[in-house]
């Protein structure tokens, strides 16, 4: 049971990760956090648009979400490197897994409660004991490239027991690369058009590697020789089946299931479309 006083979430913005932020939640007894990692040209607040409303503004959604902190890692996704945007995200997850560092966030900018009641958004400062936060159950969210920074991520810190118990939760992950299929397949294989399109792309340091089949082969094949080590070498997928962006393909020991969506819908919720929002708090058990 969730007191009244303890539903809704607070913002709060990171000093060091630019563009980066966390919905804290007001209870006190939180052992739960999500930490989400937008794709290729995406960003923390548009790709999961609109997770951050409907924690705290559909009553079945905020019961299940009152006790989880949920963070937004945002990051140079096309101008740097795999490799680069990797060691970021190891160096946010560090300042909240296990235990959060409160260095690193904004403290001085009032946290805002997301969430609007019958009198109005209520102030209310959680920082004062965030730093009790320890968690015991970590879901990392990845869309597209966000999904391969976090196989990164994991691959590179297998000594890591921390990182290693974390839950996966992809959606449309790019762990084949950049495949167009459909219209965008057919413009990109078109004569002329397609090497322009290429070529203009390929300014992009991170679209180099996702280009890259050695590297993210390489990644696949220590992915699954390790998967004995930890549940986040075993990640849970949802792919759209209108994905004209990337191909399905996943590990073996991973889990998957469609949706008639397409690259950019499969992580959006909405009102009447829940299933991201009942993807990302389904812990159950092992795969």
């Amino acid at each position: 049971m969730v007191d009244a006083d303890e539903r809704g979430h607070c913002y709060h913005a990171f000093t060091q990760f630019e563009g980066s932020f966390a919905l804290i939640s007001r209870s006190k007894d939180v052992r739960e956090a999500v930490v989400f990692v937008h794709g290729f040209g995406g960003d923390a607040y548009g790709t999961w648009a609109d997770f951050q409303l409907l924690i705290d503004q559909i009553e079945s959604v905020q019961l299940s979400f009152a006790k989880k902190d949920l963070y937004f890692f945002q990051y140079h996704s096309v101008w740097e490197r795999i490799e680069s945007s990797t060691n970021a995200f190891l160096r946010f997850v560090e300042i909240l897994i296990p235990k959060v560092n409160l260095e690193h966030f904004r403290v001085d900018v009032s946290p805002v409660e997301v969430g609007l009641g019958e009198s109005g958004t209520r102030l209310r400062p959680v920082l004062t004991f965030l730093d009790e936060r320890c968690y015991e159950r970590v879901t990392l969210a990845g869309h597209s490239e966000g999904g391969v920074v976090i196989r990164a991520a994991i691959i590179s810190r297998l000594t890591d027991a921390a990182l290693l118990g974390c839950r996966v939760a992809l959606f449309a992950p790019a762990i084949s690369g950049y495949q167009p299929a459909g219209l965008l397949g057919i413009l990109a294989n078109f004569p002329g058009l397609g090497a322009v399109m290429d070529a203009i792309l390929s300014a992009s340091p991170a679209y180099q590697d996702l280009k890259d089949r050695d590297f993210l082969l390489e990644l696949r094949h220590k992915t699954e020789a390790a998967h004995e080590t930890g549940r986040a070498l075993k990640a849970e997928i949802r792919w759209g089946s209108k994905d004209f962006v990337v191909k399905p393909a996943k590990y073996n020991y991973d889990t998957q299931d469609f949706e008639v969506l397409n690259h950019t819908e499969i992580c959006k919720p909405s009102e009447h479309y829940l299933k991201p929002v009942d993807f990302i708090q389904e812990w159950g058990k092992q795969k």
